[in-house]
């Protein structure tokens, strides 16, 4: 048993403590690196976790490195996990405390890059699925500093502030010789939720940095 700070994060939000909300949806990528490029969307904090850099969007609220987020699986198990995580447009359901349109954060794997990416996509995507109600379809993307994987699926489950489609990114890089995996999980359908740009551009950021 842990002290850690702990919040389950979930689309069906019946008897529940200590929820955060993560208001996600998808769409494929097409062309948004090349608008994210020329995007100048406000800068926020740098944010760097397991000797990865990234620099959040504006708003971003940046997590104590002892709080993990988690995705319980079908059996209320830990499906999935990341600690010290940033959320994205904090406080973006009013009826759910804690809300965000979504979080960023890095999570570190054994093994090599591959084996570790692999690792992360199924946990991932066992997390996403039993928190939406649909198993998320799996979209490869080629990225020069490693393995990107999105992961597109309906919400099923209904709950205050629903988006319809939820959407993650798992981007695996070097950092310090070992895999590091960056997780971002976001809304893009609803108006206050991150662009495509804005989404692109954040993680067009991430490179490796001093481990910390």
């Amino acid at each position: 048993m842990t002290s850690e700070p702990l919040r389950l994060l979930v689309w069906c939000l019946v008897a529940v403590t200590a929820v955060l909300l993560v208001l996600t949806s998808v769409t494929l990528v097409g062309q948004a690196r090349e608008r994210a490029a020329a995007t100048s969307a406000e800068a926020g904090p740098v944010f760097e976790r397991h000797g990865v850099r990234l620099r959040l969007p504006a708003p971003a609220e940046v997590l104590s490195a002892r709080e993990r987020l988690f995705y319980a699986d079908l059996d209320g198990g830990t499906a999935a996990a990341v600690r010290g995580a940033a959320l994205l447009v904090p406080g973006a359901c009013p009826e759910v405390p804690g809300s965000s349109r979504g979080f960023v954060g890095v999570v570190r794997s054994g093994g090599t890059s591959a084996t570790a990416h692999d690792l992360q996509v199924a946990a991932w995507s066992a997390g996403l699925g039993a928190a939406v109600g649909e198993h998320p379809q799996e979209v490869e993307l080629p990225d020069a500093r490693g393995r990107r994987t999105d992961l597109v699926a309906e919400v099923r489950i209904d709950g205050p502030c629903q988006p319809e489609r939820v959407r993650a990114s798992l981007l695996t890089l070097l950092a310090d010789g070992r895999p590091a995996t960056v997780v971002l999980v976001r809304d893009v359908g609803p108006s206050d939720a991150l662009d495509e740009a804005t989404a692109e551009l954040l993680l067009a950021t991430a490179a490796a940095g001093e481990a910390r």
